[in-house]
């Protein structure tokens, strides 16, 4: 506990320390990390935080939830659809009305917060390693993993995944929608922009080669992990695919603020390594 109040004290102690020392580095991260937010993640993330919420409070949705594992297979779509952190917030949001235990809500988070499809095809693919196909493969691999760290995680966590009823007529609407989308988008911006900034800092002030600094900024924030291991090459691809199974604890941050820390994060967390170690072993053995 002594340790925890202490890098909990010192942590922000040393970054306010460098924000005064250095100002410009400090402010350039922020405002590039910012513009990231608004111009490449926002655009997409509201809507879909809106259009997931809608979808899992729907009559559709209600309809699969009836069948054993139908929770589990709508919400892991919807991360894979929609992208951090929409998985974690409709499994909070079914927690929280009152269809699924606090157990299985930590299952859910701990496999289906996941990277969006487009995102992995358009940005880390295309834009980062100049190879659309490898981004098709991320978003494979990022299933196809997260699947398996689903039965791991079954068999530590021994959820039940049966059926549930219908959502209350008062939890769906559009209005409510936006307003959680729009509040939960906000959190999701401060998150980014912290963790982005704080990585651009360490790389800014620390200008060395190699995988050392695509390491620290995997581990802070993911996608800012891709682009610096694309700059390693085909080397990349490895470092690349570890990032994203991960995802930074960015995304950690993500997921405490939206289900509110009434969830424990280590199923999370767990769940995480597990599909990092998967993912990094797949590219090695076929890229």
């Amino acid at each position: 506990m002594r340790l925890s109040a202490a890098v909990r004290f010192l942590l922000p102690v040393g970054c306010l320390l460098f924000l005064l020392l250095n100002p410009a580095i400090a402010g350039e991260a922020v405002l590039s990390r910012t513009e990231f937010f608004l111009e490449r993640v926002f655009p997409t993330l509201f809507p879909a935080l809106c259009l997931s919420g809608m979808v899992a409070t729907s009559s559709l949705a209600s309809r699969l939830y009836r069948f054993p594992f139908g929770v589990e297979l709508t919400v892991w779509l919807l991360g894979m659809l929609c992208g951090f952190p929409v998985g974690a917030r409709t499994a909070y949001l079914l927690y929280k009305s009152g269809r699924i235990t606090k157990t299985r809500a930590e299952f859910l988070c701990g496999f289906s917060n996941l990277a969006s499809a487009p995102f992995l095809v358009g940005v880390v693919g295309n834009a980062l390693f100049g190879h659309p196909a490898f981004g098709v493969l991320l978003v494979g691999l990022q299933g196809g993993c997260s699947l398996l760290t689903a039965g791991v995680l079954y068999l530590c966590l021994h959820p039940s995944c049966r059926g549930i009823g219908t959502l209350p007529a008062g939890e769906r609407g559009l209005l409510s929608a936006i307003t959680a989308g729009t509040r939960t988008a906000g959190e999701v911006g401060g998150m980014l922009i912290f963790f982005g900034a704080a990585a651009d800092c360490l790389r800014k002030s620390f200008p060395i080669a190699g995988i050392l600094p695509a390491l620290w900024t995997s581990l802070l924030e993911f996608s800012a992990g891709c682009g610096e291991a694309a700059l390693l090459g085909e080397g990349g691809k490895l470092l690349a695919a570890v990032a994203v199974g991960f995802s930074g604890l960015c995304v950690l941050g993500q997921v405490s603020a939206v289900t509110k820390g009434e969830l424990s994060l280590l199923p999370y967390f767990g769940g995480k390594v597990i599909q990092a170690a998967l993912m990094g072993t797949a590219v090695w053995l076929l890229v």
